[in-house]
């Protein structure tokens, strides 16, 4: 007995195991059947999958700051601008050979903008923007304070560490998502519409890239070279003011009150000398007036 029920049992395992192997066969081919079917399609959700994920992953990086941390293991980013005025004792030797347009180019720079003023005489005066290396801006400074005596100097710099740290950073970020759309593109082999879409943005990619790259070379280009705009202006005989000292101060004020009187003078004989064609107006009328009076009394 115990032999016919192991034996019943083992028929009916390999029944069962047949009939799942079976089920399972007509399953897949129906899943394949239904894959096929679908195919066309699968292809535009594959890329447009890939796509946005390239997408986000690119508009992700690029949103992506630099830490200050990261920024501060770089080397300092400055940008340095001056402004120098001179006063000189001739003009003529600022302005010829040996001049200020020379200097300037002596230490690898170029003038930017120039505009002389012939029209004080000889109290000339013109203006030189020039752009400096950054390596020479100090040495050239000490060189153009012996043209003449220097009556103003100013300098700002501006620290683009972090601006120039996440702009390289973007710019990275956009080339890396340029990449894996181009590799998109060389594997998709999908309809036309499809690889048109995959073109327009990777056209919007580059021109969002070769934007920042035309930032990136500007900021670079205010790094490394230092704009300096210098003033000079002729007085000949011209000596650095001083601070006033006590005896000074006293015959400053002695001056400035004989001057004071002497105006005085001056504006008085002015007012008399405008007044005078109102007495000749004034005068004959009073003495026609008066006669009239009198004749009239008289009668």
């Amino acid at each position: 007995m115990k032999r016919v029920t192991e034996a019943s049992f083992a028929r009916w395992a390999a029944f069962l195991l047949l009939l799942t192997v079976g089920c399972s066969s007509e399953y897949a081919a129906d899943e394949y059947a239904v894959g096929m079917a679908e195919a066309p399609g699968m292809f535009q959700d594959s890329v447009d999958a890939e796509l946005a994920d390239a997408t986000e992953e690119g508009a992700a990086g690029s949103e992506t700051v630099p830490s200050p941390d990261a920024a501060l293991e770089t080397d300092r980013q400055l940008i340095y601008v001056a402004d120098v005025r001179l006063v000189v004792n001739d003009f003529a030797a600022v302005e010829g050979k040996n001049g200020i347009s020379q200097l300037i180019e002596k230490y690898g720079g170029h003038t930017a903008d120039l505009t002389i003023d012939r029209d004080q005489g000889e109290a000339r005066s013109g203006q030189w923007k020039a752009r400096i290396p950054v390596k020479n801006y100090r040495i050239f400074l000490d060189e153009l304070r012996e043209l003449g005596v220097p009556e103003h100097f100013r300098e700002t710099t501006e620290d683009v560490t972090a601006q120039y740290v996440d702009l390289d950073a973007r710019i990275r970020n956009k080339q890396r998502l340029e990449e894996r759309i181009l590799t998109l593109l060389d594997r998709s082999a999908g309809k036309i519409n499809e690889l048109i879409e995959v073109e327009r943005e990777l056209g919007r990619v580059r021109g969002e890239i070769e934007q920042m790259q035309s930032m990136f070379r500007s900021l670079q280009s205010r790094i490394k070279m230092t704009t300096v705009t210098i003033n000079a202006r002729e007085e000949r005989g011209y000596e650095p003011p001083q601070a006033p000292s006590f005896g000074s101060r006293i015959g400053k004020a002695w001056t400035n009150s004989l001057y004071g009187i002497g105006e005085g003078i001056k504006n008085l004989i002015v007012g008399l000398v405008g007044f005078i064609p109102w007495l000749i107006v004034i005068v004959p009328a009073f003495l026609l007036a008066r006669f009239a009076w009198r004749r009239r009394r008289e009668d």
